[in-house]
């Protein structure tokens, strides 16, 4: 196999990959100050980022079944150890280090942004009860039970 091809090529997927989740990234890290309205959009583009990522590794896990050896493959995962790897290859492992890295961060992101969104459900839901038994609740049960 080709390696010198091979590397560039996963190595321009990589980059793509980078790009994409540094913008999910900027995404998931909008989920912090948003309006609760705009939770949707932030979401669908997360979603729509997580797509395009998957078509991504797709296409690597194509050019890495070329290889027979599994070198490439194994160059490709995240789970690696650069001793493992062939100095050919070594560009595609740190590559993916890079993609690693990214994917920590948003994981160790992700907990934070569940726990501010919670405490918003959790204040909309307590604002939705104390409307309901205010004293403008009371008298619109009042007046509806009159006007009929």
């Amino acid at each position: 196999m080709d390696y010198i091809k091979a590397s560039a090529e996963v190595c321009n997927c990589f980059d793509e990959i980078c790009q994409v989740l540094l913008e999910m990234e900027t995404e998931i890290n909008c989920l912090f100050t948003c309006n609760p309205d705009d939770i949707d959009v932030c979401v669908e583009r997360i979603d729509k980022y997580k797509e395009i990522t998957d078509e991504i590794f797709t296409e690597i896990d194509d050019i890495c079944s070329e290889d027979e050896s599994g070198e490439l493959r194994k160059a490709t995962l995240p789970l690696s150890d650069r001793k493992d790897i062939i100095d050919e290859l070594a560009d595609v492992f740190e590559k993916r280090q890079e993609i690693n890295a990214i994917a920590c961060r948003i994981q160790n992101t992700i907990p934070m942004v569940q726990t501010r969104l919670k405490k918003s459900m959790e204040k909309t839901l307590e604002e939705i009860k104390k409307n309901n038994t205010s004293q403008s609740a009371q008298a619109s049960r009042y007046y509806s039970a009159v006007n009929e």
